[in-house]
């Protein structure tokens, strides 16, 4: 059902919580890409494994719960969006978190158990230079955001 520029009457809340999401996860992403992570090099072998816990108990609620739900959202907007975005700009916003979940998932959180176990600079490092598969995706995902936004709000 099409009610005037979405395709829904929940179109209008469902787009913005997808946009506030998504630009706050991009957000988040980045810090634990580019502070943490980096930060974690200049913690001591006895600090490490508490400040990792510590680090990765509060990335859940932090991070992963609100990219989940922005991934549900960024699903439902294939039926409640402004009729401006085009299915093809939603498909490759959800390609792109899918490459990034599916490297979390089997790249960077296997690392991260292993460096629950202590410190080791080497895995570190590894997981740095391993994040721009996550990375890549995820400003491809931005760029799709911002395409989403900009024509949402251009005037007719």
């Amino acid at each position: 059902m099409q009610t005037g520029t979405f395709t829904s009457s929940h179109g209008p809340w469902i787009t913005t919580a997808f946009f506030a999401l998504a630009l706050y996860v991009v957000g988040a992403g980045m810090m634990d890409s580019f502070v943490v992570y980096h930060t974690w090099k200049f913690i001591g072998n006895a600090e490490f494994p508490l400040a990792h816990a510590e680090s990765g108990s509060r990335v859940v609620q932090v991070f992963v719960l609100p990219l989940i739900a922005t991934t549900v959202f960024l699903i439902l907007l294939f039926w409640h969006r402004p009729t401006a975005i085009s299915r093809k700009l939603i498909w490759v916003a959800l390609i792109s978190i899918m490459i990034a979940w599916l490297s979390s998932a089997f790249i960077q959180i296997p690392m991260q158990i292993e460096l629950d176990k202590g410190l080791n600079p080497a895995l570190l490092q590894k997981l740095i230079d391993s994040d721009w598969i996550r990375f890549v995706p995820q400003m491809v995902f931005l760029i799709s955001v911002l395409a989403m936004m900009s024509k949402s709000l251009r005037k007719k």
